[in-house]
């Protein structure tokens, strides 16, 4: 069965990773300066070159773009698409404003957008992301292990308690329940009168499962000489 809530975490882990890659792309400039059409073209013709295998077009301001044109257009920006591998694409347009967007499969896009950018350090970004795309991809698959083999690890603490705990209290007298929490877990356990809730980490479960036989004692005990109800909540 899958986990949903889990599958939703590594999402946010996945999404923030990529998030932190394609953030620092578009680099603001300075206040007021805008690149003009031959520094546009310029850095368009550039990368083109260098990067045959994105897709560019010149984005105008007729009906028709592309390579193609009429008399009169003018250039109004250009964009540049980059397919990454089977899983996604990143795109950088100029236009009205800077435009870059990320989309990975299995994840929401990602876009910023900026009134005005270094144009060179801007296209020196976004170069760099594309050829440094594949370590990205061994980095982003580490991370997926690492989640799974977490997820696995908190299995198998959660079932360990589990399992202590339906040996140690029933034949004590005690009904129990487990509530799984985000950092740790809650026991509840109930019986001969009381109702108690302990904390548990998944660090700390196996010491503390192991004194809890001596604290019910200590709690009935103290149980049997009270003369009215009281909620009592001990933090340690």
């Amino acid at each position: 069965m899958v986990n949903k809530n889990k599958d939703r975490s590594f999402e946010r882990i996945a999404y923030r990773y990529w998030e932190k890659l394609v953030g620092g792309i578009l680099v603001p400039g300075e206040r007021g300066y805008v690149p003009s059409e031959g520094e546009i073209l310029g850095a368009y013709n550039e990368l083109k070159e260098r990067h045959p295998e994105c897709e560019c077009f010149i984005l105008r301001t007729g009906k028709r773009s592309g390579e193609f044109y009429q008399q009169g257009d003018k250039i109004a920006g250009i964009r540049i698409v980059r397919q990454l591998d089977s899983i996604g694409s990143i795109e950088f347009r100029i236009s009205i404003n800077f435009y870059m967007r990320l989309e990975i499969e299995g994840l929401s896009p990602f876009f910023r957008t900026e009134v005005n950018c270094d144009l060179a350090q801007t296209i020196s970004n976004f170069e760099e992301f594309i050829d440094r795309f594949p370590s990205y991809m061994e980095g982003f698959e580490k991370k997926k292990i690492e989640f799974e083999k977490k997820c696995k690890l908190e299995d198998m603490a959660k079932n360990s308690i589990r399992t202590i705990v339906s040996q140690l209290l029933p034949p004590m007298g005690y009904r129990w329940d487990l509530v799984e929490r985000d950092r740790d877990y809650l026991l509840k356990i109930g019986g001969h009168g009381t109702w108690i809730e302990f904390k548990l980490s998944r660090k700390n479960f196996t010491t503390r499962v192991a004194e809890l036989p001596d604290v019910l004692r200590q709690i009935e005990a103290l149980s049997k000489n009270m003369t009215f109800p009281m909620k009592i909540e001990i933090i340690k």
